[in-house]
């Protein structure tokens, strides 16, 4: 079932280690490769923003950017996706699209969700 953990079975702290840096890694090289610029600031949000390690790394590979996490916008790090689906809500209530179709790979931009009543 996790062959990883099966084949070493006395490394869980150095497989845990080896995938926080690899989702450190993961998450700054796209944002130099997928961005048009480095944003001022990076607020991050969800559970790694309560993960000092990944924040460490994000801090270290993004620097000199600033890596904070978004309760210092006064948004708690745990309501990521209760406010992820608050926007997209807000996007299908006006009509605007809630896709971005260069990261999707959708045809273009589209409404996502149904108001039924």
């Amino acid at each position: 079932m996790y062959p990883l953990l099966t084949r070493y079975p006395n490394r869980h702290d150095d497989l845990l280690a080896t995938l926080t840096r690899f989702s450190a890694e993961a998450i700054a090289r796209s944002y130099r490769e997928m961005l048009p610029a480095m944003p001022d600031e990076v607020f991050v949000s969800g559970g790694g923003a309560l993960n000092p390690t990944l924040m460490r790394h994000l801090s270290e590979l993004l620097a000199p950017v600033p890596v904070t996490n978004s309760a210092t916008l006064g948004v708690d790090p745990e309501a990521k996706e209760a406010i992820a689906f608050a926007v997209l809500a807000n996007q299908t209530l006006f009509g605007a699209p809630g896709n971005v179709p260069a990261v999707t790979g959708a045809v273009g931009p589209r409404v996502l969700g149904k108001i039924s009543f």
